[in-house]
């Protein structure tokens, strides 16, 4: 009988010595250091790519903007790497010029499960030539929801938009996100 009560004892021994380490007998040891100490992993770099296509509207002018200044809302479908099929939508405001525009956009775009990918693009369009403008683009990660929260990474693309349709494509050429 006296055996059975040392099983308990034995068990509480242990506890409050593991207890007094002050590491948990699971966590990884001290030899491990580097991100699985701090508690999360480092992000990894990845090469993005993909398309989209699009559909603008003209948003009214705002007070006190200029006559060459324009403001478009934009809805995407994408087929994205690491997003899958997406959704996206945007805000620009393109400024014309004698050589064509000059364009800042807001964009968030959001993965099938919902994680979103927070964007801005700084791009160039060219004089509409045959009811087409082609354009280029860089856009710069700025954040995001879910496996993106802390995104980063930068991506270039070119692709069209036809005046007659306000519809367009466009294409990512290189860029690399992190998360």
């Amino acid at each position: 009988m006296r055996s059975s009560h040392l099983f308990p004892t034995g068990v509480l021994a242990c506890a409050f010595t593991l207890a007094c380490t002050g590491m948990p007998p699971t966590s990884p040891n001290q030899a491990a250091g580097g991100a699985a100490e701090a508690g999360f992993a480092a992000a990894v770099e990845r090469p993005f790519g993909g398309t989209c296509t699009f559909v603008s509207t003209v948003l009214p002018p705002e007070e006190g903007q200029p006559p060459n200044v324009i403001r478009f809302h934009q809805d995407f479908i994408c087929h994205l790497t690491h997003l899958g099929l997406t959704t996206g939508s945007s805000l620009e405001t393109a400024t014309l010029t004698a050589t064509g525009s000059v364009f800042v956009t807001t964009v968030t775009y959001t993965a099938a499960n919902g994680d979103q990918l927070f964007t801005v693009q700084n791009g160039t369009g060219t004089v509409p030539a045959n009811g087409e403008i082609n354009f280029t683009l860089t856009e710069t990660v700025t954040g995001g929801t879910g496996r993106f929260a802390d995104a980063s990474g930068s991506f270039s693309a070119a692709g069209a938009i036809t005046q007659a349709t306000r519809t367009g494509e466009f294409e990512f050429i290189s860029g690399t996100l992190s998360y």
